[in-house]
């Protein structure tokens, strides 16, 4: 064999094993490089801690004003209070009906049963939206690993984790009241820095855990498993795919119906194609004019633009990684509910990782077409080192700037979603701090929607105008909980019957906050008076400082 058919085998079978690992930097460069590297790596860390803080605050600002409610913080406290009481992912139905049920029979996020403990030792959703805003900055640590991985650029690689945390649907996520689904964004950047590595076992635990935030997850795992089956070379990764598309069927195929008695609520969002989960996607398949034209629709465009330009359209170069978010994207974009095509809800949590992860691999390869050096050389070259960085920087800030016109921060321009009436104590949220402290700890309660969050830290908790045999009511008729013309009809119907139930009494009015009592209910805490635990720590959030 001549020398040159030597070098294309070996080559050839440098490809069939994945992308070059890039060669390792020796000599006076090595140790520059690896003090580089500390010291990004420490700006990254701390980078991480200032938005752990920063959303937490605002998060705990946001409750404190009644900015969160019963839907959805609401659910995942009373989900979780259940659970570390002994009943496993318990929630009072939101429904005409309301009852008890399992929160499988929703969502399958068995992830939320992981809180039960921390609740025993901090007893308050704060504690959710705290640990929510933790878990979600540690997505920064893998996004620079990645990076380095991938551009052998430290400082390019910190500059991309900066626009992690600087991305504007990332601080919608963490603000967007507290979604198990929220957790899966760092998890899944874990798992695909892992798959990358070859690290096959510490994969795998993380997209268990994944996979237990949301029943959608598992598809997204399914993609992530093909595409490195096409990225390596390898058919091991197709274990994944093959995991992850059989939990999803069992999901929701099994979990749900057997929780709920039926199949999942939320297909009625897609009830333009059809009735049941399976009847869905033959529609969606069989009739692709119908399918094309809903995906490319101008309330999708805004959405997909809005996801793709704080990032510079980066994520465009790199294609075959975006594919994985097709399964969210085509969720999000055939719904019904317009808020599954804005960014400032949860629903861009599976998609986030992803775009990112594109976006690394993007700068890289735009940096290359550039006129970028070999991979085998990157790193080595100051001159080489500043084009990359320049690139990563740019992206950083297209972040910034989507944080400024689009994003949840007090400095965001006048008019983006969140701006500082979500932070601010008012004289109505203190009027309903008022009355959310006369009603005891476990007693049966029935509270509008901005108000169930405080209140939902019990076993029974209805949602008005639903309030069955409840013992206090509680309603705020400045903001209640409608979404039309006949949710408002309903509202004042259950109103005025409320007022002239014999069974209730007034105990409270102010600032259009209304508080009934049950008559004969005893207005204390108990036999003996003390508030328990529960109910200390979540009033003493509320009360203004």
């Amino acid at each position: 064999m001549s020398d040159r058919r030597r070098r294309r085998a070996a080559g050839g079978r440098r490809r069939a094993a994945g992308p070059p690992v890039p060669v390792p930097i020796e000599g006076p460069d090595e140790m520059q490089m690896k003090s580089l590297l500390r010291r990004r790596a420490l700006y990254v860390i701390g980078g991480a801690i200032l938005f752990a803080v920063v959303y937490s605050l605002l998060s705990w600002l946001k409750y404190r004003a009644y900015m969160d409610a019963r839907f959805d913080l609401g659910n995942m406290v009373q989900a979780v209070y259940n659970t570390a009481h002994g009943r496993f992912l318990e929630i009072t139905s939101g429904d005409a009906q309301p009852r008890q049920m399992s929160r499988l029979g929703s969502h399958v996020d068995p992830v939320l049963a992981l809180f039960a403990l921390p609740w025993l030792v901090w007893p308050s959703p704060v504690m959710l939206l705290v640990g929510q805003a933790v878990v979600v900055a540690t997505g920064a640590w893998p996004s620079f690993r990645l990076g380095v991985r991938i551009t052998r650029d430290p400082d390019a690689s910190a500059l991309l984790a900066g626009a992690y945390l600087l991305y504007p649907a990332l601080g919608f996520l963490v603000l967007n009241e507290f979604h198990p689904v929220a957790l899966a964004t760092p998890l899944l950047l874990w798992a695909f820095l892992w798959l990358e590595e070859g690290r096959w076992t510490r994969a795998a635990v993380v997209l268990v855990l994944a996979a237990a935030c949301k029943e959608t997850v598992p598809l997204v795992i399914a993609l992530m498993g093909a595409y490195f089956a096409v990225r390596k070379r390898s058919l091991w990764p197709l274990l994944v795919t093959s995991a992850g598309a059989a939990w999803f069927v069992v999901a929701v195929w099994v979990v749900i119906p057997h929780y709920s008695g039926d199949q999942s609520a939320f297909i009625a969002r897609y009830g333009e194609y059809g009735s049941g989960a399976g009847e869905v996607v033959k529609t969606a398949l069989s009739r692709p004019d119908q399918t094309i034209a809903d995906l490319l629709s101008a309330s999708n465009l805004r959405y997909w633009l809005r996801l793709l330009w704080p990032l510079g359209f980066t994520p465009l170069l790199s294609p075959l990684t975006l594919l994985i978010t097709l399964p969210e994207l085509v969720l999000n974009a055939l719904s019904t509910t317009v808020y599954q095509r804005r960014i400032e809800f949860h629903y861009t949590a599976l998609e986030i990782p992803f775009l990112f992860a594109a976006a690394v691999l993007g700068v890289t390869r735009l940096w290359r077409r550039l006129g970028g050096a070999s991979r085998k050389t990157a790193g080595l070259m100051r001159g080489e080192r500043v084009r990359r960085s320049t690139l990563a920087l740019a992206v950083l800030l297209c972040a910034l700037a989507g944080n400024y016109f689009l994003g949840p921060l007090p400095f965001s321009l006048p008019g983006a979603a969140y701006r500082g009436g979500h932070y601010a104590r008012t004289a109505h949220a203190a009027a309903l701090d008022e009355a959310v402290a006369l009603i005891p700890d476990g007693a049966r309660v029935s509270a509008n929607n901005n108000a169930g969050a405080q209140l939902a830290a019990r076993r029974v908790a209805y949602v008005f105008p639903f309030y069955a045999d409840a013992e206090w009511v509680i309603v705020d008729q400045k903001r209640p909980f409608v979404f039309d013309k006949e949710d408002a009809a309903q509202h004042s119907l259950a109103l005025g019957r409320l007022v002239m139930d014999p069974r209730f009494v007034s105990v409270y009015a102010k600032d259009g906050v209304l508080l009934f009592k049950r008559v004969g209910v005893d207005d204390g805490a108990g036999a003996s008076g003390a508030a328990s635990p529960d109910a200390a720590a979540r009033r003493s959030f509320t009360r203004p400082s």
